[in-house]
Order: C-alpha cells, then sequence, then structure tokens
C-alpha cells in the first residue's frame, strides 16, 4: 500500500487477490483502477461499497420507503450481511430485526380550515397553500383554538444569553416565530443551531404552547424552499410512531406567509415591519401577545396503522469490565420511495453511502472482536425521512440496556461534495461537542480524510452544525448520550430521482468507512466513556 495502511481494509484483504481486485469491469471503479493514488486492497474494499450501493439504490429497491415491501427488504439485506460477517442480532426474539408500529395519516384538504378571530369575531379565513401549509398533524388531526404570542426569532441558548421566549407566556396558546436566525455576520454560533425548527418547537412545546407558526420572511430563499416542502408534504401522507403520545396528541407546525403574520399584527395594533427588523439585530424587539387575536385551526385526517423494522446486532467486547458498555453506530436505510409520476429517488447518496459505511465497519470491527474493550451495537434505522421515527423508537424501547450506552456515531450522506474531507457536527462551537469529536481529528492522518466543521455543493456549502436536529443522532443526543455525526452536505440531487450511484465518490465513501471503524475501536477501547465539554 503506497500511502496509508487502512486498518478497515486489511481486515477484509485477507478475502481478496489483487488480481482480483484489479478488475475493471464496473464503471464507478474505473475511475481510480489506473490511479497510482490506489492500491489494489482499496479497490476491494470500493468493490464492496459499490456492491452494497448498487443494490440498495437499485430501480428494483423502488427507493427503500419506510413501511413499504422493499423497505422491509432493506431491513433484511442489511440484517443478511450482519450475520455473515459473524455478528450477532440484537433485535427482538433473537433476531436481527425491531419491528415497531406507525400511523400513516393523510390530510381532508377539503375540510382544512385556519382562521383568525379579532375580538371574537371572525376577521379572515386564510387559504392553504396559498397562505399556509401544516405540518405535525399526526394521526388523529386537531381542532383546536387559542391565542398568539410572538417570540421572533424563537431561540434559546444558555451560553448566548439568548431566550426569545424568556417573559412569556404561551402555554394554550401558538407561538409565532420568524424563520431561521437574524442574518448579522457575527451571530453566535449557538444561535444557528438554535434556529433550526425542531429546537423552536422543543421548547415551543415544553412550555405548553398550542403550536408553532413560522413565518416566511420576503426574500428568505432557504426559509421559502422550507415553505415549499411543506406544501408538497401537505398533499400527501405524513407518519407516525403507532401509540405514542404525539400520534394521538400532535403538536402542529404552521409555516405562513408574511403577508398572513401581518394580517395577524395589524389586528393587534403592531408593526409588522419592526419585527422584520429583528432579522439584522438579535437585540431588537422583545416578545408580546397578539391581544384580541384568536386562532381557530381545524385539520382533518383519515389514519391507518403499519409497522416497520429496524436491523440491530452486536459485537461483543472482551473485556470483563467494559464489555457490558456500548457504542452506537448508526444509519438510516431508507429513503423517500416513488412519486405519483413513477419517478423512483433511488438515496444512493441519501443513504445507501451512510448503510454502506456502517457495513464495512461491521465487517471490520467483527473480524477480530477480542481488540474491542467495549461491545458495538451496529444499527440501522428506518422512518428518517419521515421524522426520524426508527431511532425515537429504538431510543425510546431499547433492544439492549439504554443506560450502558457511551456514544453514537451516525452517518448520513457521506457519497459526495468536497473529496478529501467529511463534514462533522458538534464542532467546537456547539453546545453538545464532545469527546468522540476530538477522538475523530486525531485519526484523520491515519483514515485518509480530513474533518471540517462546513460541509456541501454551491449554494448548499453550509456549516454542519445547521444540521444537528435533522438526522438520527439527535435522539441519542436528547437521551443525554454523546454523539458525532458524519455528514457529506447537500448538493443538487439532494432528494431528487437524480441522486444514483453514478454520482456516488466511492474512493471517499471507503476513507469515511475507515474514519468510521478507527474511531469505534478507540471509542470502543478507551479507559473513559465519551464525555461532553462544559461550556
Amino acid at each position: 500500500m503506497n500511502r496509508f495502511i487502512l486498518p478497515l481494509l486489511a481486515a477484509v484483504a485477507c478475502w481478496a487477490s489483487p488480481a482480483r481486485a484489479q478488475h475493471d469491469d464496473v464503471e464507478l471503479l474505473n475511475r481510480y483502477a489506473q490511479t497510482s493514488e490506489v492500491s489494489s486492497v482499496e479497490l476491494t474494499a470500493m468493490r464492496r461499497i459499490e456492491g452494497h450501493m448498487r443494490f440498495l439504490a437499485s430501480d428494483a429497491m423502488a427507493g427503500r420507503d419506510t413501511a413499504t415491501v422493499t423497505g422491509d427488504v432493506t431491513a433484511e439485506y442489511v440484517a443478511s450481511q450482519l450475520l455473515a460477517y459473524g455478528v450477532e442480532p440484537a433485535g427482538d426474539d433473537g433476531t436481527f430485526l425491531q419491528h415497531y408500529p406507525l400511523v400513516r395519516s393523510g390530510l381532508d384538504l377539503e375540510r382544512l380550515r385556519f382562521d383568525m378571530h379579532v375580538d371574537g369575531e371572525l376577521e379572515r379565513s386564510f387559504v392553504a397553500d396559498d397562505e399556509y401549509a401544516v405540518r405535525g398533524y399526526g394521526a388523529a388531526g386537531y381542532d383546536m383554538r387559542g391565542g398568539v404570542v410572538f417570540a421572533g426569532h424563537g431561540l434559546v441558548d444558555n451560553a448566548s444569553g439568548v431566550d426569545d421566549f424568556g417573559g412569556l407566556d404561551v402555554e394554550g396558546r401558538f407561538v409565532l416565530v420568524l424563520a431561521g436566525a437574524p442574518t448579522i455576520e457575527d451571530i453566535d454560533p449557538g444561535l444557528v443551531v438554535a434556529s433550526n425548527w425542531r429546537a423552536k418547537q422543543e421548547h415551543a412545546k415544553g412550555l405548553g404552547a398550542l403550536g408553532l407558526i413560522i413565518i416566511n420572511p420576503p426574500d428568505d430563499e432557504r426559509a421559502a424552499q422550507w415553505f415549499r416542502f411543506a406544501k408538497a408534504r401537505m398533499r400527501g401522507q405524513s407518519m407516525n410512531l403507532g401509540g405514542e403520545e404525539r400520534a394521538s396528541n400532535p403538536f402542529p407546525r404552521l409555516y405562513v406567509e408574511s403577508a398572513v403574520a401581518e394580517a395577524m399584527f395589524d389586528a393587534a395594533g403592531h408593526d409588522f415591519a419592526e419585527a422584520l427588523d429583528l432579522r439584522t439585530d438579535t437585540a431588537g424587539l422583545g416578545g408580546f401577545t397578539l391581544s384580541d387575536v384568536t386562532l381557530d385551526l381545524a385539520a382533518p385526517v383519515a389514519a391507518e396503522e403499519l409497522s416497520s423494522a429496524n436491523t440491530v446486532g452486536i459485537i461483543r467486547g472482551s473485556d470483563p469490565e467494559l464489555a457490558d458498555e456500548m457504542l452506537v453506530l448508526s444509519a438510516h436505510m431508507d429513503h423517500v420511495g416513488v412519486d405519483d409520476s413513477g419517478e423512483i429517488y433511488n438515496g444512493a447518496d441519501d443513504n445507501a453511502s451512510g448503510t454502506s459505511v456502517i457495513l464495512m465497519a461491521a465487517q471490520a470491527l467483527a473480524r477480530d472482536p477480542s481488540r474491542l474493550r467495549r461491545s458495538i451495537v451496529i444499527l440501522g434505522v428506518t422512518g428518517e425521512e419521515k421524522g426520524l421515527l426508527g431511532s425515537e423508537w429504538w431510543v425510546s424501547n431499547p433492544t439492549v440496556d439504554i443506560d450502558k450506552v457511551v456514544g453514537n456515531i451516525n452517518i448520513d450522506m457521506v457519497g459526495r461534495n468536497q473529496p478529501d474531507s467529511i463534514g462533522v457536527t458538534p464542532s467546537p462551537d456547539h453546545p453538545e461537542h464532545n469527546s468522540l469529536v476530538t477522538m475523530a481529528q486525531s485519526l484523520t492522518e491515519e483514515a485518509g480524510i480530513e474533518i471540517e466543521w462546513q460541509a456541501g455543493e454551491g449554494d448548499y456549502l453550509r456549516k454542519v452544525d445547521e444540521y444537528y436536529y435533522r438526522s438520527d443522532h439527535v435522539n441519542f443526543s436528547n437521551a443525554g448520550i454523546p454523539v458525532i455525526f458524519f455528514f457529506a452536505g447537500e448538493h443538487e440531487d439532494y432528494h431528487k430521482p437524480t441522486d444514483t450511484v453514478e454520482k456516488i465518490d466511492i474512493y471517499k465513501v471507503m476513507r469515511v468507512a475507515n474514519l468510521v471503524t478507527l474511531l469505534s475501536r478507540v471509542a470502543a477501547n478507551s479507559p473513559e466513556r465519551p464525555v461532553r465539554f462544559a461550556k
């Protein structure tokens, strides 16, 4: 090997001869087969990765949607690979699968209603699609009425000393917030993290609010993108965990055009233009109640019960004192399926790439479990695209002792963009920054790939911290478990039928797999558990 010895590759090299590795009949590997920088052993590993990806992202898998036959086949495929590697099953009843209930629901758009009352009288009925979109209606829908509280951007970050909810009584009321964070150049990194809608929703929900209303300000393309996404999803179907509180008692999230918010402000005697000034000033107007304004929201649904399955295996550690502690290595296996016109969303990068990484790491780690002091759980989850459902179910209903889980390494979309680096969160600016991240930083030279705090292509280049709430690690983080998320960023093919295997940088995926394997081994063998750093 002419550059560095890869532990992952060393673990699989004995199964392939250099002659077999030099076969160049696979299109993707032709990019590398004649390159002196890539060894025959590396090509062998890349063939294995491409094999996983070509199956998972094939048209035959029809986009691996959750609660479909091909979604179930995906879970079985990952289980079969873990079985072949010698990984022990850690799902239900001695199997690799953990089944969980789901409820799929669709809005009755003809009966959907969002009205504004002023002093008890109907003032205006807003128009779905044109003026607003609604999400989070669950399996039961809702019919609710309440007042409105404006909470600026809805940001809460203790390290920055910012709490837009401070002093506001939001219980039993809708919370109205501006999308994102202020657009000032030197904004505190913690506020960028807090600008995610999930963070705002959790704060509002925790304070007893009825729902969250997000304003789409004029000339804010990113907010407009979320509004378009919400409108498209509103016309489709939503999935929620069956038997869970949020399925029967949902928390609505509405996206509204600025004209809707302006009408609410006018009715309460406030100047909406002043609220928009908050977009360039974190110390602008405080929050306030929109007096005499009441919102009436009705979202009837039709629902059906379904199920899906996570895939769970465990590689037992060998240390008598540490083997009962576990590191979870996770990736979501699902994608978004087929659209109404029959277009298949293959999801090669999202997330056949991450699924392939955990399979490669599992193969390498399971080859010699005696080298591991702690145990390692391999977790492939479904329902990520529906709202991080599979990982939420596993964390709430773990198939191992969750109190013994010391950390989570999560991988999602690692096959595109910057060829020699991989994005990571939580960064040193993030309140959840922890020793898993610093461990990973110390291993980059050996792995042959650098760590960056931003990732993405062109207009999608952003800090990875902005994606902290958008993948499965956040459910582990919410349970108090240190996490690290590997993510190469978005690109023009994100959630499109054009996310295909031919566009994947297999060499990059291989090096990410190597870094994940190294990190798993180091974290499993460290005398100390991963820890969060004090801020």
